[in-house]
């Protein structure tokens, strides 16, 4: 059947609520053709719903279910750039108006990603932690003293030590919060030093490697973690009845971490996960492993994207040292 025949609204073409839910790619390219936007700029957010609609199809996120931690997930999947994850996170808010007036009572995920921060990421260029500042974050993350509620199991010192632990898998191990929030206790490895890794598509898997100092951080909150008795399987649960955490959460505690520890106080950019993530691949970088493995720690789409990071990573040594960034070789 035509879509003109399936389209309902007060207009010809104009989708309703019902062809929102059912057909979300072809009521986008209708509402789309009546934005009057240039074919170019068109045929670019056709091609950003379409992407975005295959990831919420992968996790079986019908349109009612979408939250704003779904989108910064997205967003932290897609390892997009700050001016990209605006205009996608801009781009799905215009939508959710335009729902607003076909049913006053539906909510906006995007406008809420936008207003936790979860569609800013990290600024351009690439942000990569400083390795006086690695060191120090190292250096804090040890526990065999009980700094972080070794022989304690009070909320505070619970919190602590997760949150330390959030720190060490996306330093000691370049993981993204969208991967992070959904693990379970089954995918550490017993002396957790790789960690079993979703993916969205057909359930594929990755063996993330977890660094020597992070995986003792990891090994300390699961054993706290068992002793305070925690409930449920997250491996990262909002509290001790094993509620599961936000994204957004995430970047607050990370925020709020990376802050006590002083960092924040001494950048011009902002830290985040993302900024721990890239750090783990500098220090991957620093031991002179190969891109393509890189790209296969970090779970990147493709080989190129390793490359990328290398790129990124040694134009941003050339900038910490006062020089233009070298050119890459054609």
């Amino acid at each position: 059947m035509p879509d003109s025949q399936i389209m309902g609204g007060s207009g010809l073409f104009e989708p309703n609520l019902e062809d929102w839910l059912q057909r979300p790619e072809q009521a986008f390219e209708h509402w789309l053709a009546m934005q009057g936007f240039r074919a170019s700029t068109a045929t670019v957010y056709g091609a950003m719903w379409r992407k975005w609609l295959r990831w919420t199809g992968e996790r079986k996120l019908a349109l009612p279910r979408w939250q704003a931690h779904h989108i910064g997930e997205f967003l932290d999947d897609g390892g997009l750039e700050k001016r990209h994850r605006y205009r996608y996170a801009r781009l799905i808010e215009r939508v959710f108006h335009h729902l607003q007036h076909i049913q006053a009572a539906s909510h906006n995920p995007a406008s809420r990603a936008v207003r936790e921060r979860l569609a800013e990421g990290d600024n351009d260029p690439t942000a990569f932690l400083a390795p006086a500042e690695i060191e120090h974050l190292i250096v804090l993350l040890q526990v065999p003293d009980g700094r972080q509620g070794a022989h304690s199991t009070s909320a505070t010192d619970w919190k602590a030590s997760r949150d330390a632990a959030l720190v060490a898998v996306f330093l000691g191990a370049g993981l993204k919060v969208g991967e992070a929030r959904v693990l379970t206790l089954e995918a550490l490895a017993p002396d957790c030093s790789r960690i079993t890794v979703p993916r969205g598509r057909q359930g594929q898997v990755r063996q993330a490697v977890v660094l020597p100092f992070a995986a003792g951080v990891l090994r300390h909150w699961v054993a706290l973690r068992a002793t305070a008795g925690t409930q449920g399987g997250w491996l990262f649960p909002a509290n001790i009845t094993g509620r599961a955490m936000h994204a957004a959460s995430i970047y607050r505690r990370i925020e709020h971490w990376l802050d006590g520890a002083g960092i924040l106080s001494t950048r011009r950019d902002r830290a985040s996960p993302q900024t721990l993530r890239n750090s783990h691949g500098a220090l991957l970088i620093e031991q002179d492993v190969p891109p393509q493995e890189i790209a296969s720690q970090l779970g990147m789409r493709d080989v190129a994207s390793g490359w990328r990071l290398v790129q990124a990573y040694r134009d941003w040594q050339a900038r910490l040292a006062g020089h233009p960034p070298a050119r890459a070789a054609e």
